[in-house]
């Protein structure tokens, strides 16, 4: 489950910018997932509850996870389509050649305290 790594990484990185700048506590984190990332979200609000206890400055924090669909545009005929809902191929002419628009990203989107 490569989610909690990911998780720990992005509480890793919040508590730090906390730290920084004296920040006493958080009361949310908002992650942004990809859908291409592999990432699945049940897994990160799952885990957040054991993750967090090694952070004080999270203790009372909770997490919010926004899904961004995976987007991308057929480079042979300029569609523009939902990757995982099409599984890769475009709709509209059948060609796996494509540009991803979105859907890649893990990020911490915002910090709430």
């Amino acid at each position: 489950m490569h989610e909690i790594g990911a998780l720990k990484k992005a509480v890793d990185l919040c508590n730090q910018i906390a730290l920084d700048n004296k920040i006493e506590s958080i009361k949310t984190i908002t992650l942004e997932v990809g859908e291409l990332t592999g990432y699945l979200p049940i897994f990160f609000e799952k885990y957040y509850p054991v993750v967090k206890e090694d952070y004080p400055i999270l203790k009372e924090s909770t997490l919010k996870c926004i899904v961004v669909k995976g987007q991308a545009t057929c480079n042979d005929c300029d569609a523009f389509y939902n990757v995982m809902k099409c599984q890769g191929i475009c709709p509209k002419c059948g060609s796996r050649n494509k540009t991803i628009i979105s859907g890649q990203q893990f990020l911490v989107k915002n910090i709430e305290y």
